[in-house]
């Protein structure tokens, strides 16, 4: 892929400004619209994008006049094996390689020979659904193996001296149709084994065969090669033939069942990272914001909500290399900027009447917020008007994987609740899948995602409490709004009503809000009291 996986989205539908990663073979994917480039479907480019991502044009390999064909020196298979396999490379004039010709039970497929892709066309006949290989009898072994190229199945049925049967999907893609094609013939051996890479595409299609098979289905490991070709043409055909001969029990990515997985899972994985927000008491009863799961941050109206929020933000980027994502959805993109300018500067310049009566210019101010924000390490996005709520869960990867957030802030939940265009019973739904895909994301992705939420008078979460649930870690924010004491109108306090994690509750301190400053700073309240008196 391209060094820059940041790139111009080249659909106008889209026009995302660093979302799209291309291949400089002339494939390219957009993480924002989701459209692959070139699009197969009727998509608008704008006018530059054949100039900076231009497409290699193809040969159509079925128009190629074929004079005579081999079954010698093809990726080093043996001839006879070439033969059994009907794999053969088809020469045009002057006995020039033109393509590889793999023989299925209904038609031929076909590959460029100078095209390193993997794709191919057929000859007109049935679909894809069928095996690829000899005719080995149902049941004529106590084991198959099923590899993901042609090139593959060969190699193997020749590293493993040619006595076992091995057969290749006809694509990663495989379906439902062909599990039905060949479900009585698999179900045949007693033992069905998967030899390919374990890559995306190649997990997809071992999970349908467990689905399918599942008392039966094994895998090879691949330690130096993805595939059997590859041991083959690398002479290290022996690694995989006794890797073969002793298969492992396959399991799905979600269940874990061998010695390796626990000592990866020990070695690899760090439960509950986190990052601390410079607050003395959250940082000795969180430790920090957790990755892994959802805080859930909750006060009623009128509590300072953002504003706390704010505090965490900056705090967070204290730490080198931690990035986050902002979803303000009730501020300009200008009024989150200038309130971390603010924080930068140590005074209040969140409007530009505000800066010119602190004496700051707004050049001042724009380097002060890019220094508050650190560059790249920050980014702000917006809910679209048309957006389903559910939208956030692609936007919250998108800022995971192509922005390299770690973590998310959501301000707040009961905006997100508005957007939904069902009514309260329809809110209340929608966010109750929203927390718990969430959740999910949060766990697989292994970041923090931090939802602010409202509470009714009564204490009660609006709309959104199964997504509370959902939360590894709660906290409760509490101010006096009520008391004649300015100081204590002024002072939040934290409390953790649950923690996961770390199991400590209660009292997490302070905040005081300088109404001069406008900005948050934790102090504690009798030596404030005392100074004032």
């Amino acid at each position: 892929m391209s060094d820059n996986p940041h790139q111009a989205c080249p659909f106008e539908d889209c026009g995302s400004s660093d979302a799209f990663n291309w291949n400089d073979d002339g494939y390219g994917f957009c993480h924002s619209c989701g459209e692959s480039y070139p699009a197969k479907k009727n998509v608008v480019t704008f006018d530059w994008a054949r100039q900076s991502y231009p497409v290699k044009e193809r040969v159509n390999i079925m128009n190629t006049p074929v004079t005579g064909s081999t079954f010698n020196d093809i990726r080093g298979l043996k001839p006879d094996v070439c033969q059994v396999y009907g794999i053969q490379v088809q020469t045009g004039d002057g006995n020039v390689p033109v393509r590889y010709a793999y023989k299925y039970p209904h038609t031929v497929k076909y590959r460029d020979y100078n095209d390193k892709s993997k794709s191919w066309m057929k000859d007109r006949g049935l679909g894809m659904n069928h095996l690829f290989g000899p005719d080995f009898n149902s049941g004529s072994s106590q084991r198959i193996y099923l590899t993901e190229g042609e090139f593959d199945a060969a190699s193997l049925y020749q590293i493993l001296g040619e006595k076992w049967p091995v057969k290749s999907l006809p694509s990663a893609s495989i379906g439902e149709k062909f599990i039905k094609a060949n479900y009585t013939y698999l179900n045949s051996f007693k033992e069905v084994v998967y030899a390919g890479e374990l890559d995306d595409a190649g997990r997809r299609a071992a999970d349908k065969l467990y689905e399918a098979l599942a008392d039966k289905f094994w895998y090879v490991p691949m330690s130096k090669h993805k595939d059997a070709n590859d041991f083959l043409t690398n002479g290290d055909g022996d690694d995989l033939k006794w890797a073969a001969l002793k298969p492992q029990r396959y399991s799905p990515d979600n269940f874990f069942c061998s010695d390796e997985e626990v000592e990866a899972a020990i070695r690899n994985e760090n439960p509950y990272e986190y990052t601390p927000t410079g607050h003395t008491g959250l940082d000795d009863k969180l430790r920090g914001l957790v990755k892994g799961g959802i805080t859930f941050i909750k006060a009623p109206r009128g509590m300072g909500k953002t504003e706390v929020i704010r505090y965490f933000e900056t705090g967070l980027l204290k730490t080198e290399d931690v990035r986050i994502a902002l979803l303000h959805m009730e501020e300009m993109k200008s009024t989150t900027y200038r309130a971390m300018a603010s924080y930068e500067l140590g005074c209040n310049v969140r409007t530009k009447d505000d800066a010119r009566d602190n004496n700051i210019s707004e050049d001042k101010v724009v380097e002060a917020a890019k220094e508050a924000t650190k560059g790249e390490r920050t980014i702000v996005f917006e809910m679209r008007s048309h957006d389903d709520p559910l939208k956030l869960l692609e936007y919250i990867r998108l800022a995971a994987s192509v922005y390299g957030a770690g973590y998310i802030f959501i301000d707040h939940v009961q905006r997100l609740a508005y957007l939904s265009s069902s009514g309260v019973d329809g809110a209340t739904s929608t966010l109750t899948t929203l927390g718990s895909r969430a959740a999910q994301l949060a766990k697989e992705l292994n970041i923090g995602v931090i939802f602010i939420s409202q509470v009714n008078d009564d204490g009660r979460t609006k709309y959104a409490a199964s997504l509370e649930e959902e939360a590894i870690i709660c906290v409760k924010i509490e101010r006096d709004v009520e008391t004649d004491d300015e100081i204590l109108q002024n002072t939040t306090n934290f409390i953790i009503d649950k923690n996961r994690p770390f199991a400590k509750l209660g009292h997490a301190g302070s905040v005081y809000y300088d109404p001069e400053t406008t900005l948050l700073t934790e102090e504690v309240y009798s030596e404030r009291s005392e100074m004032a008196a």
